[in-house]
């Protein structure tokens, strides 16, 4: 996996109702309105932000990943208003392994659309085009039947369940891990 390959060329896509681009301080405005939104942080390890101070942390650590090449996020930005509905991008990169994982969160008035696969889906084709990635997983709530149909959406394949895996807003959760490898292709 060429993990410098990413950083350094910061990759932008283009979908039909998408541009994707590297998130940046600008964005804060539209990022604390997707991030204060309960609904997206419910089923997630992270907190529904209270304040802009917990957008513009958040915009740190991303910009600090970048620089320390750990974390690639895109920001999805629908065309029809310019607007950010949401990021997702690739972590846990591991370049002796070709594997990485993903994520992503989308506004919950942009649910139910087919956005997120829709964002996603060129990151997951570069991933194994273009940094020779040989292996990407994903993890989901149990019960979070969207995210699930995210990945399978992306040619993903369940392999199991870690029982009680993460400890969510206090409660232990089963989590869904599904892959795609490089032989799925």
């Amino acid at each position: 996996m060429n993990i410098d390959k990413l950083f350094a060329a910061s990759p932008e896509f283009e979908t039909e109702r998408l541009y994707l681009r590297r998130l940046t301080m600008d964005d804060l405005d539209e990022y604390y309105a997707f991030a204060s939104d309960p609904k997206v942080s419910k089923q997630s390890l992270w907190q529904c932000h209270q304040s802009k101070d917990d957008s513009i942390g958040y915009l740190e650590r991303v910009l600090r990943n970048y620089e320390q090449k750990t974390v690639y996020l895109w920001a999805f930005v629908l065309k029809e208003t310019g607007t950010l509905i949401g990021r997702g991008g690739i972590f846990h990169l591991d370049e002796f392994m070709q594997s990485g994982e993903l994520g992503y969160a989308i506004g919950s008035a942009y649910w139910g659309k087919g956005l997120a696969a829709e964002a996603m889906q060129p990151i997951v084709d570069y991933c194994f085009e273009q940094l020779d990635c040989n292996r990407l997983e994903g993890k989901c709530n149990a019960g979070n039947i969207g995210s699930a149909r995210v990945m399978e959406k992306l040619g993903m394949v369940q392999e199991g369940v870690l029982r009680k895996q993460l400890k969510i807003k206090g409660v232990f959760t089963d989590q869904k891990l599904y892959a795609r490898i490089r032989d799925d292709l």
